[in-house]
Formats: C-alpha cells, sequence, structure tokens
C-alpha cells in the first residue's frame, strides 16, 4: 500500500507534473490538519478572560486571542481546500494524458 497521493496514476510524458500535483496534495493535507490544530488551540486556550494582578494595584483585563486563531485556521482550511482542488484537476490532466495517448 503506497500512502503517496495519486499513487495509480501513472505516466510517462508527465512525470514532473505529477510530482507537483503530490506535492501540492500533501501541502494541501498539511494545512487542514495545521489549521484544524490552530482552531483547537484557539478553543481551548486563546480565552485569557480573567483579570490579571499587576504590581502597585494595577491591574489588566483579559483578551480574547481566539479570533487570530479562527481567522489563521479559516485562511490555512482554504489555502488546503484549494490544494486539494489544484491537485486534483492536475491529477485529471495527467490521467487523460495517460488515456489519450495509449498506454496503460
Amino acid at each position: 500500500m503506497k500512502l503517496y497521493p495519486f499513487s495509480n496514476i501513472k505516466t510517462n510524458h508527465l512525470g514532473l507534473l505529477l510530482f507537483a500535483a503530490r506535492l501540492i496534495a500533501i501541502c494541501g493535507c498539511l494545512a487542514i490538519v495545521v489549521s484544524l490544530l490552530s482552531a483547537g488551540y484557539g478553543f481551548f486556550f486563546g480565552k485569557t478572560t480573567e483579570p490579571m494582578q499587576l504590581e502597585h494595584g494595577l491591574m489588566i483585563l483579559g483578551a480574547d486571542h481566539s479570533p487570530g486563531f479562527y481567522a489563521f485556521a479559516g485562511v490555512t482550511f482554504s489555502f488546503g481546500v484549494v490544494a486539494f482542488v489544484v491537485s486534483g484537476i492536475l491529477a485529471a490532466l495527467i490521467s487523460m494524458e495517460n488515456k489519450f495517448t495509449g498506454n496503460s
């Protein structure tokens, strides 16, 4: 069992494009994992709503840092989806080339 994307696609002429499609798919997968981890971190650890005591009787109010984590998660998730779409289109082109040239 091969663990890289598009492992059953063969080509004689577009090997570099197949490599690019696989690399883009792997980057998309990593981006989605990073986005899920970032959203989880923002959900569990991004909120500091308790006021903190500083020196000389001063206090600082807590802040909610999770919107930044969610924005980062949204951008990286979107990148991952776009990367999967692009790599799928490249793989379809490679598969069509293989089909139309008559190679098995």
